[in-house]
C-alpha cells in the first residue's frame, strides 16, 4: 500500500511540474503581453508603448547583450519577441525565429 502511494505522489508532483513548465512556455511565447507594433517596408521602427524606436545598422551592442524578456511586438500576422539590453536604456533587441535586430530609441 505504501509502495502505490508513493507512486501516486511521485506522479502528482510531476504531473505539476510539467504543468508549470508548459505555463512559464506560455507566457514567454503565444501568451506573452503585446506591448509593441513593428511597422515599415523592411521592419525599420518599432514602437513600445508609446515610445519610438528605429532600426540600428551599425549598433555598439549585440544581440548576446540582450537582457530580460519584455514582451512581444507585431506586424500583422508576425510575432516578434522583445528584450531589453543590458545596461542600456537607450537600445532594444528584437527577435523572430532565428533573427533578430538591434533598435535605438528615437524619441
Amino acid at each position: 500500500m505504501k509502495k502505490k502511494l508513493d507512486i501516486v505522489l511521485r506522479l502528482a508532483a510531476a504531473a505539476v511540474l510539467l504543468l508549470l513548465l508548459a505555463a512559464i512556455l506560455y507566457k514567454q511565447t503565444s501568451g506573452a503581453l503585446v506591448i509593441g507594433t513593428i511597422r515599415g517596408a523592411e521592419w525599420e521602427y518599432l514602437t513600445v508603448e508609446e515610445t519610438e524606436y528605429a532600426f540600428d545598422p551599425a549598433p555598439p551592442v549585440h544581440g548576446t547583450d540582450k537582457g530580460a524578456f519584455l514582451g512581444i511586438a507585431t506586424s500583422g500576422d508576425l510575432r516578434f519577441r522583445i528584450y531589453s539590453i543590458k545596461n542600456s536604456d537607450e537600445y532594444l533587441y528584437c527577435q523572430w525565429e532565428w533573427e533578430g535586430r538591434i533598435y535605438r530609441r528615437i524619441h
